[in-house]
C-alpha cells in the first residue's frame, strides 16, 4: 500500500488561481472517498480562475473523448483541464474516474501544485494498483517534490512491465544521479536505454569537477570580455547539484544556475532549465559579494558531447547574467531543452 501524501497549504502563485471560495459546496454524494480526499478534491476548484470553468459544448459526449481531449491540450490548457477533470471525479465508471484522476494529476502538476498532483496520482494508483499511467504520473510528481527514492522505486515497477517508455528510463537515471551525485556512472546504463528507443534523450557526457570549472572559467572570461566592464564581475561557483532542501521547497530540481545578490533581500534566483524565471522584476545591478551558481550535472544532463557542454556553460551562465542585468540571453545557443518529467504518460493501460 503506497502512503497518502498530506496536501500542504497552495504555493502563492496569483497567476494560478482566483483566490478561495469558488468550491465552497460540498463533494457531490457519489464520490466514493473518504472525507479527507473529499476535501483536497473539492480545494482543487480554487485553483481554477472563473474564466476558466467552463462546460465543453460537448458536455454530453462520453466522458473518455472529453478528457482525452484535454489530455492532449492539457500543458497548454492546465486550467480547463482540471476543471473537466474535476467535473468527473464522481462519475459512476472507475474507469472515468481513473482517467479523471490521472488528468487532475497532469494539470496539477503543470500549475506546480506538485503534494497536489502526487495525492492525484497515489488516489488513482490505490483504486487501480495496476495503471502505469498512474505510476507514471506519481513517479514524475515525486521527482518534482525532491523524493527522488520514493520515484526510482516506482519508477523500477513501471519499466519492470513498460520496458520500451524511454522517458521513464530517462528519469530514473535522474533520480539515480540525485542520490548519488558524486559518482560520474550514476543512471548512466538508463540514460543509455533512453537513447537507444530514442534518440531524442541524450546520454550525459561527464567531466571532472576540475574540468567542467575550465569550461566555466573560460565561459566568465568570455562573458567579461564582451561586456567590456559594464559591471563587476561575480564570483562564479561550481555545486553538482541544488541542494535538497531548496527542491522540498520548492525550486525545480532540474535548474542549471542560480543568481545571488546580498545587495538585495530575497533576490536569490535560480533560473529554470526550461528558459529561466529570471525575466520578473526590476533590473538588479551586480554589487560585491554577488554569486552565480552552475549546477553541473543538471548541465551535463542536457549534453551528449563535449562541445555541446561547453555551449550549454555559456549559456547557462549568460542566462544567470541576464537575470541580474537584463542582458538579452536569447542569441546564445546551447543544448535542446529535454526533460523526461515533461512527457506525455505511457500508452494506455490494458484492462
Amino acid at each position: 500500500m503506497l502512503p497518502m501524501s498530506t496536501s500542504p497549504a497552495p504555493p502563492d502563485h496569483p497567476s494560478h488561481h482566483s483566490g478561495p471560495g469558488y468550491a465552497s459546496a460540498p463533494p457531490p454524494p457519489e464520490l466514493a472517498f473518504d472525507d479527507g480526499l473529499s476535501e483536497h478534491f473539492v480545494h482543487w476548484l480554487n485553483y481554477v480562475p472563473e474564466a476558466h470553468r467552463k462546460v465543453d459544448a460537448a458536455a454530453d459526449e462520453r466522458a473518455e473523448a472529453v478528457m482525452a481531449r484535454h489530455v492532449a491540450s492539457c500543458r497548454k490548457h492546465p486550467f480547463e483541464a482540471l476543471f473537466v477533470a474535476h467535473r468527473h471525479l464522481g462519475d459512476a465508471s472507475p474507469e472515468v474516474q481513473l482517467q479523471a484522476l490521472l488528468l487532475a494529476s497532469e494539470a496539477l502538476w503543470w500549475l506546480h501544485h506538485y503534494a497536489d498532483a502526487q495525492l492525484a496520482a497515489e488516489t488513482a494508483l490505490r483504486a487501480h494498483p495496476r495503471s502505469n499511467q498512474a505510476l507514471w504520473r506519481l513517479s514524475v510528481a515525486q521527482y518534482k517534490a525532491g523524493h527522488f527514492e520514493e520515484a526510482e522505486r516506482n519508477l523500477d515497477s513501471l519499466l519492470a512491465t513498460v520496458n520500451t517508455f524511454a522517458p521513464a528510463w530517462s528519469l530514473r537515471g535522474q533520480t539515480k544521479v540525485w542520490q548519488t551525485p558524486d559518482k560520474p556512472s550514476a543512471g548512466g546504463s538508463d540514460f543509455e536505454a533512453a537513447h537507444e528507443l530514442d534518440g531524442t534523450w541524450p546520454v550525459p557526457v561527464r567531466l571532472s569537477n576540475a574540468d567542467f570549472q575550465k569550461l566555466v572559467d573560460g565561459a566568465v572570461l568570455e562573458s567579461m570580455a564582451d561586456m567590456r566592464g559594464a559591471f563587476q564581475q561575480p564570483v562564479v561557483e561550481v555545486e553538482m547539484l541544488p541542494g535538497i532542501p531548496a527542491v522540498a521547497r520548492g525550486d525545480d530540481p532540474d535548474i542549471r544556475c542560480s543568481f545571488f545578490n546580498p545587495t538585495y533581500v530575497g533576490t536569490s534566483s535560480p533560473l529554470s532549465m526550461l528558459g529561466g524565471d529570471f525575466a520578473a522584476g526590476a533590473r538588479r545591478d551586480i554589487a560585491p559579494g554577488a554569486r552565480i551558481v552552475l549546477y553541473q550535472r543538471n548541465i551535463e544532463n542536457l549534453c551528449s558531447d563535449p562541445a555541446l557542454l561547453s555551449q550549454e556553460v555559456t549559456k547557462s551562465l549568460a542566462e544567470a547574467l541576464a537575470g541580474s542585468m537584463r542582458i538579452d540571453a536569447t542569441a546564445v545557443q546551447g543544448a535542446p531543452e529535454v526533460h523526461a518529467e515533461d512527457a506525455d504518460r505511457p500508452a494506455a493501460d490494458q484492462a
